[in-house]
């Protein structure tokens, strides 16, 4: 399965940039995420932890820096407060696929099914909303 993460990794890192790694590969930080109009910042990091059951059982919420909040200054909808990850603190999002298993379909072929960009993608439909 670390294999499988390699290759996913490789291709987040070609859409994405540079990332920072877990040693185990249990997550990853997207250094630098362009935000649209409407948040304080222009660009956050994201954080998304990989479960242990990956690629069968999907990442689960997401991550940016604490400070990250809406143009007005207010904190954003379906945050869950500052976490402890990967020795920094962290806002985190609630963001799930949902519950459907009809909603995660990884594949076996990387580019066929579901894998760590289409969860990005999601992330970024997100923030998209900015709220």
């Amino acid at each position: 399965m670390l294999d499988r993460r390699r290759s996913e990794l490789e291709l987040v890192k070609a859409a994405y940039g540079e990332l920072e790694l877990a040693p185990d590969l249990s997550w990853v930080i997207i250094r630098c995420w362009a935000l649209p109009s409407g948040w304080n910042k222009m660009d956050t990091p994201v954080l998304v932890n990989i479960p242990p059951g990956y690629p069968v059982t999907p990442p689960d919420n997401f991550c940016t820096e604490p400070a990250l909040r809406l143009a007005g200054g207010a904190m954003p909808g379906n945050t869950m407060g500052v976490q402890e990850y990967a020795g920094r603190q962290w806002l985190q999002f609630s963001f799930h696929v949902a519950d459907s298993q009809n909603d995660w379909r990884p594949d076996a072929d990387l580019l066929r099914g579901h894998n760590l960009l289409t969860f990005l993608t999601g992330i970024g439909q997100r923030l998209e909303e900015v709220s």
